[in-house]
């Protein structure tokens, strides 16, 4: 059968994650021509899956300028978009429970003013209690890092608002089949092929999370993504108790959704071993040394994907993706144990539901933002490490600028795709919230 071609467009959006269906309606919203390709559903992965942190504090500092940005669309989103995302400007509460824990976040909260003007700051014992009064006393948390100008949103619907404003813009969509490559010919992007059809655009934009690597690799961007398979669980809804602020426990991220029901998990998570887990092996050396416990390595899991697998559906707002990551039980009691020690008032709370999500991630836990050298038209939004969300629609503004041939309206330049060309090693920091 030969190859069809299909009507022009002027960006091809890979992915209707956050960042995809972001990049797509600002890129509409400038008059281009676009077209959404999505093999699942939009927020059917991460973007839907995550715990809904929309914060500043705590990140790289390489990302900050970005996740900065992001906040200003956030603080206007719902009007913008017309639709309600469960968007709480809350603030955001990193608990510290030694010396060490508040010497590092005092490090990070000195620099994040003087550099960018954050409003992050520090909290004594007492300061902490009397903002957070369900918090346990006796429980050796010292302090807190705080800061308020931070939020949470609705994952699922977030993602959805973007996705709904890009259609009320007159972006099409092609659902339920993945790009099988991206064309290019002397070294200039000229379309993307969908099984025997060929969609051309000038501008090809891969946010597809966890399936961009393999998509760059075609087109010899070799990115050393990885990924790590996380668990999330929810408890039954406690409207009374409410908190407003994210927490960031020792272990385990928390986040009261907009129904009262608490959305909990444990930073870090599996990573299933693949037959081709050697490609980029000696990019992480640095990574697993310095944090160890990041991911644990399930040995068995080529064996278990030929295991007949019973896929429970989780009771939440998006859609199953095909690849129907499992959740570990053990992470789930991991984050039920903490967040039952840090609030005992929330004890009793029943673990409704749990689910997990595939991270797509970086050796140094920072994205891959911006353009392929030596491939015209070929921009790229991935390798987020668990913390995309927050950031998402500043990166898809950065991606529809980019394409319509304006500059970056925030500072990427450490965030570069190329970055990983050098033949140097990278060593991470960040964080998985």
């Amino acid at each position: 059968m030969g190859t069809q071609s299909t009507r022009n467009w002027d960006v091809i959006v890979i992915g209707a994650g956050i960042v995809g269906c972001s990049a797509a309606y600002y890129a509409a919203l400038s008059g281009m021509r676009v077209l959404i390709v999505e093999q699942d559903a939009p927020g059917s992965a991460q973007s839907g899956r995550n715990l809904g942190f929309v914060r500043q504090q705590n990140r790289d500092f390489r990302e900050l300028s970005l996740m900065i940005g992001a906040l200003r669309i956030w603080e206007g989103i719902e009007a913008e978009l017309g639709r309600p995302v469960g968007w709480q400007q809350g603030g955001n509460l990193s608990l510290a429970f030694s010396d060490a824990d508040l010497v590092s976040r005092h490090d990070w909260q000195r620099r994040a003013a003087e550099e960018f003007g954050l409003d992050t700051r520090m909290l004594s014992t007492e300061q902490t209690h009397a903002m957070l009064p369900q918090l346990a006393t006796g429980r050796g948390v010292v302090g807190a890092m705080y800061t308020p100008s931070d939020g949470k949103a609705e994952p699922a619907r977030a993602t959805r608002a973007f996705f709904d404003a890009a259609l009320g813009l007159g972006v099409a969509v092609s659902f339920g089949e993945p790009v099988n490559r991206i064309e290019v010919s002397t070294g200039k992007v000229y379309g993307v092929q969908i099984g025997d059809r060929l969609h051309r655009a000038d501008t090809v934009i891969t946010a597809a999370g966890a399936g961009s690597g393999a998509l760059l690799r075609k087109v010899g961007l070799n990115l050393p993504q990885e990924f790590i398979r996380a668990t999330v669980a929810r408890t039954v809804a406690a409207p009374d108790q409410r908190i407003a602020a994210c927490i960031s426990g020792q272990q385990t991220g928390i986040r009261q959704d907009v129904n009262g029901a608490y959305v909990i998990s444990v930073a870090g998570g599996e990573y299933d071993l693949r037959l081709d887990s050697w490609r980029h092996m000696r990019w992480y050396e640095a990574t697993r040394k310095s944090n160890p416990d990041a991911a644990r390595i399930d040995y068995l899991a080529p064996v278990k994907r030929l295991l007949p697998c019973r896929i429970i559906s989780p009771l939440a707002d998006f859609p199953p993706s095909r690849d129907h990551p499992r959740p570990e039980a053990f992470r789930v009691e991991q984050a039920r144990r903490e967040f039952a020690d840090l609030f005992p008032a929330l004890a009793g709370l029943e673990i409704e539901t749990s689910w997990a999500g595939i991270i797509d991630v970086m050796p140094d836990v920072i994205p891959a933002l911006g353009a392929v050298d030596g491939v015209s038209g070929l921009l790229v939004a991935t390798g987020f490490s668990g913390h995309g969300f927050g950031p998402g629609p500043m990166a898809g503004k950065v991606l529809s600028d980019l394409a319509a041939g304006r500059r970056s309206p925030v500072d990427i330049s450490s965030l570069s795709p190329m970055r990983f060309e050098k033949n140097s090693l990278i060593s991470g920091s960040g964080t998985s919230r």
